[in-house]
């Protein structure tokens, strides 16, 4: 059961269905790292669309549609009269892991939960928040901050309209901005820091925030 988008009720899900996307150049960003398989198609060749199949593709496939649903129900059934080792965890995949993923890692397959780990180092929101970090890190460490007293490298890439007004000006900034990115990427863990908030003790007392390094 799922909840419809702008709506209270739940409606049943057809889990059945098989959703394909395809793409020049498609990025995946943030939590979609973990709900879609990307698969990339090589030709190794410069006109792929001149390579020469028999005609009658998609009605081949359907006429040997009998004999590859047995292979894959005869791994299935397999898999599951079997104790096998259990690939990498995947949360809320756990069945999925059991029955249809460890069973091809068995029969020598690839994991697909190690192509997470390339396509969050791929997410470009991703990066941009380590740069933001690992510059971080290089002007304050560990220092306890405001947002007023972050360093001039780090505010021009948290706002990319960030500007040095004169020759020797005072850095222009939106400060409602940075405060929105504090705000958002507060309690955030990312290539090996953690963004922490430290909360005002009274209402007066400005927050200020620390970069710790993780294991």
């Amino acid at each position: 059961m799922v909840r419809v988008f702008g709506q209270t009720k739940n409606v049943p899900l057809n889990t059945r269905t098989f959703i394909g996307i395809t793409g020049n150049a498609v990025q995946i960003a943030e939590d979609m790292a973990r709900r879609l398989l990307n698969t990339h198609i090589d030709a190794r060749m410069e006109n792929p669309e001149q390579r020469k199949f028999a005609p009658g593709f998609l009605d081949h496939v359907l006429a040997q549609r009998p004999n590859l649903l047995a292979a894959a129900l005869t791994i299935w059934r397999w898999g599951r009269q079997n104790n096998l080792s259990p690939g990498k965890p995947l949360g809320s995949y756990e069945v999925w892991t059991q029955w249809c993923r460890d069973p091809l890692i068995a029969l020598g397959m690839r994991d697909p939960v190690d192509r997470i780990a390339e396509i969050k180092a791929a997410d470009p929101k991703r990066q941009n928040l380590i740069a933001i970090f690992n510059q971080w890190w290089t002007s304050n460490e560990d220092d306890v901050l405001k947002a007023s007293e972050l360093a001039d490298e780090v505010i021009k890439l948290i706002d990319e309209k960030a500007f040095v007004k004169g020759d020797d000006g005072p850095l222009q900034y939106s400060r409602q901005r940075v405060t929105n990115f504090l705000t958002k990427h507060a309690n955030t863990r990312v290539g090996g820091y953690l963004l922490e908030k430290i909360r005002a003790s009274t209402k007066n007392e400005v927050a200020t925030y620390k970069l710790t390094r993780t294991t």
